[in-house]
């Protein structure tokens, strides 16, 4: 076995693949130190491990803990609210506060609104020719106009928290630039709270409101979840759209036989979520006492990541996992959405207003093709969450 410390993160050889390392290290060193550019960390590659360590209540969440593998620049805490980055029962308590606002027949409900969205960016898109950047034209306005409306966020606010968020998730943001976007956030989504709570609606947040005056949480939590709601409901709906558009022009017969067959779509949309996997940079935890993981003693005080990309393409849970296959049987044994304590309360939400998009684009416009070649694309290698930044189709 190597004593070289590899760096991290790892480049890919292909746009749509993770790097090929992982695959030798699911099966030679599944549990790896590596160095990445804030200090060392363990890799964890192999899907067992991953889901092992994913509930296992050692390993923290909180960036606060000693050993954190952080994949940002700067050192910014976590604010009251945003479970994501807590542990119980602080974190327990928050989630069940909003998993109940998550539920399939709230998230059903949406999706005639969803179909109404998706077809107004298509007209716009139709209406000034026979092309479109398929990013900017209907990824990213697809993904914030629902979250904005679940959330009853103006529209009009969307540069500032996607600027914002792009600078904070840039791997390559200079530490200030990291802490200042974050100070510039927090302070917004404080000013949106506050606005909301002097005339609250029947809504998400009229009723996170409620729960504020039942003292089951406090201001700073309210604003830290809304801060939390709406982050993960927009840019991964983007990033996700923009790379299960382009996996199907990169597959045509895949294609073929979901619009052959309407019914595959429920599965289509679980294979992309494993295939693509766009956290690329691992989910982060840090070991508060000594465990045992995939052979490989981890100490207190070790930083851990998570490699979900990697877990998803685990040859011995998934036969031929570098296959694009809408057909593959037993495929939302993908952790794609997390596991354990951190699942997406919002996975319900995803999958719909995926299969909203994918089978209304290609409906709409059955002879969609990219000009380019994928290898001449622009892709968000340098960011938390992996994505196409440009995606020119045309028709």
């Amino acid at each position: 076995m190597t004593s070289v410390v590899p760096d991290f993160p790892m480049a890919r050889s292909h746009p749509l693949d993770p790097p090929p390392q992982y695959r030798s290290l699911s099966r030679d060193q599944p549990v790896l130190r590596v160095r990445t550019p804030r200090g060392l960390a363990w890799l964890v590659t192999r899907h067992e491990d991953c889901a092992a360590v994913l509930t296992e209540p050692s390993f923290s969440s909180d960036p606060r803990t000693p050993g954190f593998p952080s994949y940002m620049s700067g050192d910014v805490p976590p604010p009251p609210g945003f479970f994501l980055q807590l542990d119980p029962p602080d974190q327990s308590r928050l989630r069940r506060l909003v998993t109940r606002e998550f539920l399939v027949g709230r998230m059903e409900a949406l999706r005639p609104r969803m179909q109404e969205v998706l077809d107004e960016l298509i007209d716009r898109m139709l209406a000034r020719g026979d092309s479109a950047e398929l990013v900017a034209d209907l990824a990213y306005p697809m993904a914030a106009t629902m979250i904005c409306e679940l959330l009853d966020v103006p529209m009009g606010d969307q540069d500032i928290f996607v600027g914002l968020t792009d600078t904070i998730l840039d791997r390559n943001s200079p530490p200030e630039d990291t802490t200042r976007a974050a100070e510039e956030l927090m302070a917004y989504f404080d000013r949106m709270v506050t606005a909301k709570k002097l005339d609250p609606k029947d809504d998400l947040f009229g009723r996170l409101i409620k729960h504020e005056q039942a003292e089951q949480l406090d201001h700073a939590e309210l604003v830290g979840l809304a801060a939390l709601l709406l982050l993960s409901g927009y840019d991964t709906m983007a990033q996700m759209i923009g790379l299960g558009v382009l996996t199907l022009l990169e597959h045509p017969d895949q294609l073929a036989a979901l619009r052959a067959d309407p019914a595959l779509m429920p599965g289509a949309v679980e294979e992309m979520m494993r295939y693509l996997s766009i956290n690329h940079s691992g989910l982060p935890r840090a070991a508060t006492k000594d465990v045992v993981i995939g052979g490989q003693q981890i100490k207190a005080g070790d930083g851990v990541l998570v490699m979900l990309n990697a877990a998803n393409r685990d040859e011995s849970v998934f036969a031929d996992p570098d296959v694009f296959d809408i057909h593959r049987p037993a495929v939302n044994r993908h952790i794609a959405f997390g596991h354990g304590f951190h699942k997406c309360i919002g996975l319900t939400l995803a999958r719909i207003e995926l299969s909203t998009v994918f089978a209304g684009l290609f409906d709409r416009i059955p002879g969609l093709r990219a000009p380019r070649a994928i290898d001449e694309l622009p892709f968000r290698h340098d960011m938390v969450l992996y994505g196409v930044r440009e995606l020119p189709v045309e028709w």
